[in-house]
């Protein structure tokens, strides 16, 4: 298949099953000869590191930082892949229309899945967009992709750096961005300077919905090897599960395995009935603010 962009995804070399994944999603795909890797930088064999986030952080940030700078000298569109990236096989084909039809044009950044915020209206947003893009396939009984949203990020909370686009005439100023950040030593994740920085008006982005691309959801579900999850990491699991669903081949099986482990139902008081019946509708789809 003949893209207009061409990909770069980043692995570290420790990470060679991941890289081996990733490697036969692309090749499943037809896509492989787009795509070369970038080595990650490991945040921890980086002595006299400056800002105030973790190494794991630090070396993403400067492997994000240091692809798209070495990108600026070559006129197309780039994709930008981590390494733990779950590819749709409308992936491709979708990105490409949109490319093909100028989308980049109005956008510096294009992001084919983004955290989703617990913010019901803004779940209720995306539920809209989702409805409106999918329909049900007669012969499988499987939800089908009829289209894609192109949803504006801008003070929506965006996070997550695992899929995305840069347009060519964006790259550079991108990379000045970031560049400018890791000089100063970053206070924020990568995918929190970029969320700043659209927020401010500085770049513009937008991510399709449903989602084309996704984080896979066998990590989670294998966490229960480790025993139960609590606190910040079970709430971790929860944005990634909700996140899941709004792609467009979610694992239903895995979604469900994780809900039974680790969300099971609760015991419905009048009040956590009302409660639930109301987030219901909130996140619907039907909601819309007032």
């Amino acid at each position: 298949m003949q893209l207009p962009f061409y990909g770069r995804y980043i692995n570290l070399d420790r990470s060679r099953r991941r890289r081996a994944a990733l490697e036969q999603q692309l090749r499943a795909l037809g896509i492989e000869r787009a795509y070369a890797r970038f080595q990650a930088v490991d945040g921890a064999r980086i002595s006299g590191r400056r800002g105030a986030i973790s190494a794991r952080e630090y070396g993403c940030f400067a492997s994000h930082a240091q692809l798209i700078k070495e990108a600026c000298s070559t006129p197309a569109h780039l994709h930008v892949l981590e390494d733990d990236a779950l590819l749709s096989p409308e992936f491709a084909p979708v990105v490409s229309q949109l490319l093909n039809r100028g989308v980049l044009d109005e956008f510096d950044l294009l992001y084919t899945d983004v955290f989703v915020s617990w913010d019901p209206l803004q779940i209720a947003s995306l539920e809209r967009a989702r409805r409106r893009n999918t329909g049900i396939d007669r012969r499988t009984g499987q939800e089908s992709l009829q289209g894609v949203t192109v949803f504006d990020l801008r003070n929506k909370g965006m996070a997550c750096t695992s899929s995305y686009l840069v347009a060519r005439r964006s790259l550079q100023r991108v990379a000045e961005l970031l560049d400018s950040a890791m000089v100063a030593g970053p206070d924020r994740p990568v995918d929190l300077r970029l969320r700043d920085l659209v927020d401010s008006g500085a770049l513009k982005a937008a991510c399709l919905v449903p989602f084309v691309t996704s984080v896979a959801l066998d990590p989670a579900a294998a966490s229960t090897i480790r025993g139960d999850l609590t606190g910040p990491e079970l709430s971790r699991l929860a944005c990634t599960v909700l996140r899941h669903t709004f792609f467009v081949r979610p694992d239903w099986a895995t979604i469900d395995r994780i809900l039974e482990r680790y969300f099971p139902p609760a015991e419905l008081t009048p009040r956590r009935r009302a409660v639930s019946r109301l987030t219901d509708f909130l996140t619907s789809g039907n909601a819309q603010a007032f």
